[in-house]
């Protein structure tokens, strides 16, 4: 399917674009744009479409050049946002009719959905998708999409982060990792392709919030450290604020065009994390900034306090001279930079000693003076 790859690059979403997919099938195309043929039908065209548009089509091309929502045209990518209200599941494929903000009832089939729905269940989960338009069938568009982000009525959702990408990503302990395969532990506990949209995403909604809202609700949240390392299916996702000493903070470039053009992000700084509660164990924090004049750097005489609010992303396993190391990894807004006071001066302690003796000799002189002299006017006076 070089020729998906080919138009992508010319941004050709048209008549033709659609028409790859079927290796020049005639029939099929024919009836998966006919208005009366009803979508379920050609549900084994509709599940290989969305599946070369999740794995073949850059997300950051079909949001550069998708259309809001108005009267598309075959093979258009159009921005959809709205509320799912009902996922119906198939062999390959999945159909979410989403109650768009215009009002308009759409179709729209995807590979998958977040784990946490429900098929066949009446919902109301606020969505997006940039979707390409098949046809409409009774007065219902038809779109094929690669993926459905979701936004629950959660702070996190609430927060503009596409909480159904968690998904991309399982988290696990470390001590499963000896029940896993190489290839999931890899997925698992590295960074990898996958973990694209969910972090970098986590770290773009973060970063919005007004500053000091998340500290509030860190303290709300309540996590405790260690389950970080032990707990972190269940700490996923919630805040928590820490205190420590920073022992290594380095500028992550990030060369990935597709985080360019869909988030916005070319750096973030990684702050390697001591806390009481860590036992020795470091915590990785991830911020897009430091605080003006804040040293960067690493070695055994780095060490910085910090305070600092963020999110639970994952446990990594990361490798070091002196081995490997597995640590929770959090995404934040900001720190609380508090720097070291300069050190007072404290004089030698030969010359407090020299100081001390030269005073005592004094006071001995002005004594013995004080004593001759009295001497002396006693002699005077004597007749």
């Amino acid at each position: 399917m070089c020729s998906i790859l080919f138009l992508c690059s010319l941004v050709l979403f048209d008549v033709e674009f659609i028409k790859t997919i079927f290796d020049e099938d005639e029939s099929a195309w024919q009836s998966l744009t006919d208005d009366s043929v009803p979508p379920e039908q050609d549900l084994a065209i509709l599940s290989d479409l969305a599946d070369k548009l999740a794995r073949w089509v850059p997300r950051s091309v079909l949001k550069e050049h998708a259309n809001t929502f108005s009267s598309p045209r075959i093979g258009e990518a159009v921005q959809l946002e709205g509320n799912a209200i009902l996922v119906t599941k198939y062999d390959s494929v999945y159909r979410c009719r989403i109650e768009l903000n215009t009002n308009v009832i759409a179709d729209v089939f995807v590979p998958s959905i977040p784990q946490a729905w429900k098929p066949g269940t009446p919902m109301q989960e606020r969505v997006a998708a940039f979707g390409i338009y098949i046809k409409s069938y009774e007065n219902i568009p038809i779109f094929a999409a690669p993926a459905i982000q979701w936004y629950p009525n959660s702070w996190l959702g609430n927060l503009g982060f596409d909480v159904g990408s968690f998904d991309q990503v399982p988290v696990r302990r470390v001590t499963e990792a000896q029940h896993q395969n190489e290839e999931t532990n890899r997925r698992t506990f590295k960074f990898t392709e996958s973990d694209r949209e969910p972090f970098y995403g986590l770290l773009q909604a973060v970063s919005a919030t007004s500053e000091g809202w998340l500290e509030k609700e860190a303290k709300k949240q309540s996590v405790n450290v260690p389950d970080l390392f032990n707990r972190p299916h269940e700490t996923r996702g919630k805040p928590v604020l820490l205190h420590g000493t920073a022992k290594r903070i380095v500028s992550t470039p990030v060369t990935d065009s597709e985080v360019h053009a869909l988030f916005g992000i070319d750096h973030y700084y990684q702050i390697y994390l001591f806390t009481e509660q860590s036992q020795g164990n470091s915590i990785v924090v991830c911020v897009p900034s430091l605080p003006e004049g804040m040293p960067i750097g690493d070695g055994n005489n780095f060490s910085e306090q910090i305070t600092v609010a963020a999110v639970h992303y994952k446990l990594w396993i990361y490798d070091a001279p002196s081995g490997q190391h597995y640590a929770p990894v959090l995404v934040g807004r900001s720190l609380v930079w508090h720097p070291k006071l300069p050190e007072k001066r404290t004089l030698p302690e030969s010359f407090t000693t020299f100081s001390f003796a030269l005073f005592f000799t004094l006071v001995l002189l002005w004594f013995a003076c004080r004593f001759w002299g009295r001497r002396n006017r006693i002699h005077r006076t004597t007749p």
